[in-house]
């Protein structure tokens, strides 16, 4: 009899200690609105598919944290949304303004007529006055409003479609009273507590595998080696951290440990490693706590065999039996999985771009080609973060995932499996793991960067301060510093340091790091050492690309081939693979833009990750926009009938592709003169359907610099 594909399914649910160790109130209010919005419902859908069998992983300062606020624990957002309306003070009502926006506009805002029409006034408002005082600009009425729409719009879809109360506010849409506001407040506290009990009763019925993380979700490798960054990605400038703390890892991997039990009532067999973060000392670790399985990502696996995996022109793996199988080290019982990274990166990424029924239809032809192609037996390996992505599907993305589970429940050559069922099959032996994360396979997110290094820094002279007084101190003060000093080891910290990662609230995230810290010597009595007092953030933000510009005039020849290294040498560019961010998706197809300037003519190039012809003989197209207002300009390349087409290149605008692709086009295109500023965005699709846009956000804006501007680069 033959043996089914099996997919593997893990949702990673994560979210960091908010709380201040001063104030004990939680700085910022995400862990409560993603619960609000998605944990629930990510559980609850499957009642509809009960031969679906799927993990979850549930980090334990998620589960803490919830609890905290079951026990009545607040956040700053939840004071301003009880607040009495007419009662909000100036700085309330700014808060209020500038926060109760926070969420996606297209899907949660937009749809909703009242909550549009809050957030377009405000728009103009701005557009008009940079800061505005929005007491003169919002009636009370409208203040309570805008309280209400933001709870509202972050309910789980279940209670927006399916609950008769909050219906009944949605059809209302304005004009709420405050005990309109009460009742959203009491559904809110009703969704929080129906989540723990909603994983307890599908893991109990066989339907789910709960696995966890340790405890604060530290990576792992940097706790036991700092320099495994350096190890994963040996480009990364030289720094001076050495520590083991082995002892902080156990006793997080404990902790979580002893919380799953206590809440669920088993032991989990599987730890998800934070960012999926392993090392051949994490295993070691990890099979001393008798675990039966952990995962990472497939480049780590690339990276770890003797010949590295590869994909074709259609992004399939060219070794299936390689990926979509268990291995284990030799004389280890602990089994690792390593997900596709693909699969997990389109539902994360790439899906919410489409309409429901075509997305899970893709990913449902993506499985059936794998285990068409392969052999039998295979086990496809799917992880990804079961919150962040669904802000930007509609309807919190349950069309998507009711399409695809029914897709995959009346299929049958695919089973769902649990990890811990996926055990049964046999593993591959692993001569050797390369130590290395889920993004990039390395660990440059987290300590790459200066501003990382800083945090590890202040981190590591705390915890020496402390070490050095622990023994003057009591059980309870140790219990206390421990677990701040585990707090601050957490890897959100260090995921927002630093250029890779962008957010606006990067100054609350630096100043918990540092209060934890600051926390500890407060306990201990030490006096506060200057530069916990500093801030840490000094790099440029993620969301702006980093531009090199061109150092004299160009000339390049349009072949579409680097047939002359000293052509694009005094050329400006912009590194695409290293803009990093929290929306890393899988397969970039560029890793280079270079660009230049003769005295009337612009010069592009794109280098791909491949051949760049083979993109287009294989469904991929490309479309330029640039930009100097009112002028645009818009190209495509494509391929059609096995021949490639370049359209809209005319009027001296010409192109070629090879290995890669070269562009020129004159100035007067778009009427440009030198020190003029122009935007550029390169739009890419497979088969006719949107892939990726690069810059992923604003177009990348490049200025055209005169003489004197390239005089400054000479050197006599």
């Amino acid at each position: 009899m033959s043996q089914k594909t099996r997919l593997a399914i893990l949702w990673h649910m994560h979210q960091p200690n908010y709380q201040n160790p001063h104030s004990k109130k939680f700085d910022l209010p995400w862990l409560r609105l993603h619960a609000l919005k998605d944990y629930f419902g990510m559980v609850h859908i499957l009642e509809e598919f009960p031969s679906l069998r799927l993990t979850f992983n549930l980090v334990p300062s998620l589960l803490a944290g919830l609890q905290l606020y079951l026990n009545g624990v607040s956040d700053e957002f939840l004071d301003v949304f009880r607040k009495t309306a007419a009662d909000l003070n100036p700085e309330e009502i700014q808060f209020l303004v500038r926060h109760f926006f926070s969420i996606n506009y297209e899907n949660h805002i937009k749809p909703y007529r009242r909550y549009n029409e809050l957030y377009q006034k405000k728009m103009k408002r701005l557009g008009q006055q940079a800061d505005p005082d929005w007491r003169r600009v919002f009636t009370t009425a409208e203040l309570r409003d805008l309280q209400v729409w933001f709870q509202l719009t972050y309910f789980d879809e279940f209670y927006k479609n399916g609950d008769h109360r909050v219906e009944a506010l949605i059809r209302k849409d304005r004009q709420f009273s405050e005990s309109d506001k009460h009742m959203v407040g009491a559904v809110a506290d009703e969704i929080l507590g129906r989540i723990i009990p909603e994983y307890r009763k599908f893991k109990d019925l066989g339907q789910i595998e709960l696995s966890t993380s340790p405890f604060y979700h530290p990576i792992l490798p940097l706790l036991l080696d700092p320099q495994a960054g350096k190890k994963a990605n040996p480009s990364l400038a030289p720094y001076d951290l050495d520590f083991n703390w082995e002892e902080d890892a156990r006793a997080q991997l404990q902790a979580a440990l002893e919380l799953m039990q206590k809440t669920f009532g088993a032991r989990p067999l599987g730890i998800w490693p934070p960012e999926g973060g392993l090392s051949e000392a994490v295993l070691r670790l990890l099979e001393k706590s008798a675990i039966a399985w952990t995962a990472s990502d497939e480049e780590v696996l690339s990276r770890s065999l003797p010949h590295p995996l590869a994909r074709d022109a259609g992004f399939m793996v060219n070794d299936p039996k390689a990926l979509y199988t268990s291995y284990s080290m030799a004389g280890s019982s602990l089994k690792i999985f390593f997900r596709d990274h693909l699969l997990s990166d389109l539902i994360g990424f790439y899906y919410q771009k489409f309409p429901a029924a075509d997305a899970a239809a893709d990913l449902f032809n993506r499985i059936k080609a794998i285990a068409q192609a392969g052999p039998e037996g295979l086990t496809i390996p799917v992880i990804l973060d079961g919150e962040n992505a669904w802000e930007f599907y509609v309807h919190s993305g349950r069309d998507f995932l009711r399409e695809f589970y029914r897709l995959v429940s009346s299929d049958p050559e695919i089973e769902t499996v649990t990890f811990s069922t996926a055990l049964e099959r046999p593993a591959r032996e692993l001569q050797k793991l390369k130590s290395g994360s889920w993004i990039n396979g390395n660990f440059d997110i987290w300590i790459g960067d200066r501003d990382d290094q800083r945090a590890w820094e202040l981190l590591k002279g705390t915890r020496d301060s402390f070490m050095a007084a622990k023994g003057r101190l009591t059980p309870e003060q140790v219990g206390e510093i421990e677990d701040l000093l585990h707090t601050a080891q957490g890897s959100d910290w260090f995921w927002w340091y630093g250029k890779e990662n962008y957010t606006p609230d990067i100054d609350i995230f630096d100043n918990l790091f540092r209060s934890n810290l600051q926390k500890i010597f407060q306990i201990m009595g030490n006096p506060l050492p200057d530069n916990l007092l500093t801030p840490i953030p000094r790099s440029t933000p993620a969301n702006r690309l980093e531009v090199a510009q061109p150092q004299d005039f160009l000339e390049a020849r349009i072949d579409g081939e680097n047939s002359d290294y000293f052509e694009w040498l005094d050329s400006g560019r912009v590194d695409i693979l290293s803009y990093g961010g929290a929306m890393n998706i899988a397969n970039p197809l560029v890793k280079t833009l270079y660009f230049g300037f003769s005295r009337d003519h612009i010069f592009l190039r794109i280098d791909t990750k491949k051949n760049a012809r083979t993109y287009f003989e294989n469904g991929f197209s490309l479309r330029f926009l640039m930009q100097n207002d009112p002028q645009r300009w818009q190209g495509a390349i494509r391929h059609q009938e096995r021949e490639l087409v370049l359209d809209n290149f005319s009027d001296g605008v010409c192109g070629a592709v090879g290995r890669i692709i070269e562009l020129k086009i004159p100035f007067n295109t778009l009427k440009l003169n030198e020190g003029d500023e122009f935007q550029l965005q390169m739009h890419w699709s497979f088969n006719g359907q949107p892939f990726q846009t690069i810059p992923a956000r604003d177009p990348l804006k490049i200025k055209i610099p005169d003489a004197r501007a390239y005089a400054s680069f000479w050197q006599v």
